[in-house]
């Protein structure tokens, strides 16, 4: 009989972040790991994976009851990681390359594993993008790649650390049903804010201020109440007089969390384009044979940008900064033709927020990166403004000199955006911005942008909900071409075509 394995956490102890965490997490189990930006999920994750060592309290392997010593566990084979941003963890130059690495160290036959390469690629959806460069893959199909490629080494425990939140419904669909293949084998812990996601483990615990506040999702989500029901599915048993939202809502710390209020001073916007006026056009525009696009966007709209992983959202926002220029057709932005020669001009037009933040952010700081640009002397000079405008942001005084490297992902994702709207641009383009927030960071952004009437904004998202409130029209992106584009008033009669095309309705 194969021996069953338990993982056990006792009493782990990190710098200020982690403050005595215990819990068991037994091989085939799922549990769902919640809790605030910057409460220390991710640091657990490392934590567990080996990534790093606490400073207090130990964690065990146990095989049958009996204890594994570490130092002879090989831990990367034990315990699978998958992190919040996969393009950090790929190392092969292609796509096969990728998905065999780690078979290939299992020491699995060569043609076996050629094979089982075209099986997994076909499986995620990447067939033929075998030879392809991983750095050609949207985040979705990257964060597909990189969860296969670990989940094919069988581990006894694999952690996702928001590994999922990148891919349309249908491929997240896709990867959940590889993961309840896995399920028997190996147990998975899932770091995530979708609650939708989390009522899908077999288990749910909230890290809070250092600790796990809700060991017994059964008793904690129903109390003494009488009126509950089983959810036979996930062994969660859920109140019927609210919503899971709203019962993980209560448990989450939201101490230093703004409220949606937005401040008119901090986020006043004069555009100096008139309203109704064109502001971009694509006219015939060839962008790298990824998309095909022939499109305008009048000033003050907001898009909402839909679509399966892979589809071309990210190319078009990309298309407008100049990070992709077209090889057919031209694109006009601000009235000025982009081209090489003009992109550094309409730089200061158009800002960006991708979905991995922590991949471009240069600061030294959180402050050193939202004010980059700015003179010394301006730099150094903290004032009550400046950090006013932070906190408008859900980003804390306390954080002003962090770097953002030490930041959680929901967190750098603030500052990307707070930098962004800093120098007051006409044009927004934002990628997936609500990615790793929280239940209380996300309301205060969508009340900063739902604020921002005189900015022009591109929003690209595969949760329809987002942005139904304040969207103007809503582009249905497949295979390089936009196929759909409809007033945001209509989208209920177009609701079997966007859910066909794996969008969250």
């Amino acid at each position: 009989m194969k021996a069953r394995k338990v993982l056990k956490v006792q009493n782990i102890r990190y710098r200020d972040i982690l403050n005595g965490v215990s819990f068991d997490w037994h091989q085939g189990e799922i549990i769902a790991l919640l809790g605030a930006n910057g409460s220390g999920k991710s640091t657990l994750a490392r934590l567990l994976a080996g990534l790093l060592d606490p400073e207090d309290g130990e964690i065990q392997l146990t095989a049958n009851g009996a204890l594994c010593t570490w130092d002879t566990v090989k831990r990367w084979q034990e315990i699978g990681f998958v992190g919040q941003h996969p393009r950090r963890q790929m190392i092969g130059a292609t796509v096969a390359e990728e998905l065999s690495f780690g078979l290939t160290n299992l020491g699995q036959d060569p043609r076996w594993i050629r094979n089982k390469v075209f099986e997994l690629a076909a499986t995620i959806g990447l067939e033929g993008k075998e030879d392809q460069s991983p750095a050609t893959l949207s985040g979705g199909e990257r964060q597909r790649l990189v969860a296969v490629a670990i989940l094919a080494m069988q581990p006894s425990f694999l952690i996702l650390d928001e590994a999922l939140s990148m891919l349309d419904a249908r491929a997240q669909a896709n990867i959940l049903e590889l993961l309840f293949q896995a399920r028997p084998e190996t147990g998975q812990l899932w770091i995530t804010h979708d609650l939708d996601l989390a009522s899908k483990a077999d288990r749910i615990l909230i890290l809070e201020k250092g600790k796990i506040s809700l060991g017994n999702p059964r008793e904690a989500y129903t109390g003494a109440n009488p009126n509950t029901k089983t959810n036979t599915k996930t062994n969660i048993n859920i109140n019927t007089d609210t919503n899971l939202e709203n019962q993980i809502r209560s448990q989450y710390n939201t101490q230093g969390m703004p409220s949606t209020t937005v401040s008119k001073v901090s986020l006043d916007f004069d555009s100096p384009v008139k309203p109704e006026s064109t502001l971009l056009e694509w006219t015939q525009t060839n962008l790298e044979s990824r998309l095909y696009i022939n499109k305008v966007v009048k000033a003050g709209e907001f898009i909402a940008i839909v679509g399966p992983s892979g589809s071309g959202k990210t190319t078009l926002l990309e298309s407008v900064v100049g990070l992709v220029l077209p090889i057919g057709g031209q694109l006009t932005v601000c009235g000025e033709r982009l081209q090489k020669s003009t992109i550094y001009s309409l730089s200061r037009k158009a800002r960006l927020v991708l979905q991995e933040a922590g991949e471009y952010l240069i600061g030294r700081s959180v402050y050193h990166e939202i004010y980059y640009g700015d003179c010394k002397k301006s730099l150094k000079n903290k004032t009550k403004d400046r950090l006013s405008y932070l906190e408008s942001f859900g980003i804390p005084e306390r954080l002003a000199e962090v770097p953002p490297e030490r930041l959680s992902g929901g967190e750098r994702q603030k500052v990307a955006l707070a930098a962004a709207l800093r120098t007051q641009p006409e044009i927004l383009l934002l990628d997936e911005p609500l990615i790793g927030l929280d239940i209380t960071s996300r309301a205060s952004i969508q009340a900063i942008l739902s604020a921002l009437d005189d900015i022009t904004i591109l929003y690209v998202t595969h949760d329809l909900r987002e942005v139904l409130q304040k969207a103007d029209r809503i582009w249905l992106i497949e295979k390089g071409n936009v196929v759909l584009d409809c007033p945001v008033q209509s989208w209920q009669e177009h609701k079997e075509q966007l859910q066909a095309a794996g969008v969250r309705c």
